[in-house]
């Protein structure tokens, strides 16, 4: 709750008090109450109810690349069952239900200034209207949920009327929107309440309809407001997409990213430190075959949540090197 408190000398000579006023707002995200009181005068005892928030004004965003400008797995299709897509966004199937994901650039919401958005060609099965792109986020990840009320809001554009609409897990049950009513770009928005200890709150762009949608913008925020879509300074935007998804030794140029060198036979060790810090220990996978001379191919040692070691059995004067864009790690991290 924020209480305001402004002191005022009235100087309109058509007041009849002309006397100093103290006002005292409450807002309250919860209820929509403002209250306001003027302790000299008739103003005494105002209560504005339904005021609220506006949905223009600026709120932190609980969601992880809300907007789908990062897609650090590459342009796509992602069409697999629990495929990540635009980074922490993933296909949810049901029953025989299929859907193809882009990254696209030339249907994004350009009310929002958006750069690019997921383009999805769903076909409609036995799935029920149950098919969602989600994202999940964890109570053992930090996020402070529990006991609140939010709202999701997502922009969407659909070739059908009526065929995606978002929603809301609150640990226990699903909360929805009513569903497009048109084929241009418009604002979904869903409230929901979350209990006392959820393990996992998700929000989701549901599928009941064969179509050609287009999903960009989406913002998750404490209170019974939604809010319109606030995209962070791209730096903070990839810093968060890291946390969970981290490329190491990614070369456009084809020049040398990660490499080593050794005088004679043994072992070489290579430390590697994360960008980010992670979640949880992540997994990592060498990509594609490094050049080698008198050594092998990279192992795993210790993975942790900061960074890991890499060894290379050399045996003799030997170099190795990930000189090619095929030649990296790749870090996954999800809670």
């Amino acid at each position: 709750m924020v209480s305001l408190t402004a002191n005022m000398q009235l100087q309109n000579p058509d007041d009849a008090d002309n006397a100093e006023v103290a006002v005292h707002t409450y807002v309250s995200n919860n209820n929509n109450k403002l209250d306001v009181h003027r302790h000299t005068g008739g103003l005494d005892g105002l209560t504005i109810q339904n005021a609220g928030l506006a949905a223009d004004m600026a709120r932190a965003n609980q969601l992880v690349n809300g907007g789908f400008e990062v897609w650090q797995r590459g342009n796509g299709p992602f069409t697999a069952a629990a495929a990540y897509l635009a980074d922490r966004w993933i296909i949810s199937p049901s029953g025989t239900d299929t859907i193809s994901i882009t990254k696209d650039t030339a249907n994004v919401d350009t009310a929002g200034g958006s750069q690019a958005c997921a383009a999805c060609v769903f076909v409609l099965g036995t799935g029920g209207g149950a098919f969602d792109v989600r994202q999940a986020l964890k109570t053992t990840d930090g996020y402070q949920l529990s006991n609140r009320v939010v709202s999701f809001s997502g922009r969407v554009k659909s070739s059908v009327i009526g065929s995606v609409r978002i929603g809301v897990h609150n640990g226990s049950a699903w909360t929805y929107s009513t569903s497009n009513v048109g084929t241009t770009y418009e604002t979904l928005t869903v409230t929901a309440t979350v209990g006392a200890s959820p393990a996992t709150v998700t929000v989701a762009f549901l599928f009941a309809a064969s179509c050609t949608a287009y999903l960009d913008n989406a913002m998750l925020v404490p209170g019974s407001v939604a809010a319109d879509y606030v995209p962070l300074n791209p730096a903070d935007d990839l810093a968060r997409c890291q946390r969970y998804y981290e490329l190491v030794g990614v070369a456009a140029d084809s020049s040398v990213v990660l490499q080593g060198m050794a005088s004679g036979a043994g072992n070489a060790t290579v430390p590697i430190r994360f960008q980010v810090v992670k979640p949880v220990a992540a997994t990592v996978t060498k990509v594609g075959t490094w050049g080698a001379t008198n050594c092998g191919q990279p192992n795993m040692l210790s993975v942790g949540t900061a960074g890991f070691g890499y060894q290379v059995a050399v045996t003799g004067a030997g170099q190795f090197t990930s000189q090619n864009t095929a030649g990296n790690f790749t870090l996954e991290a999800n809670p």
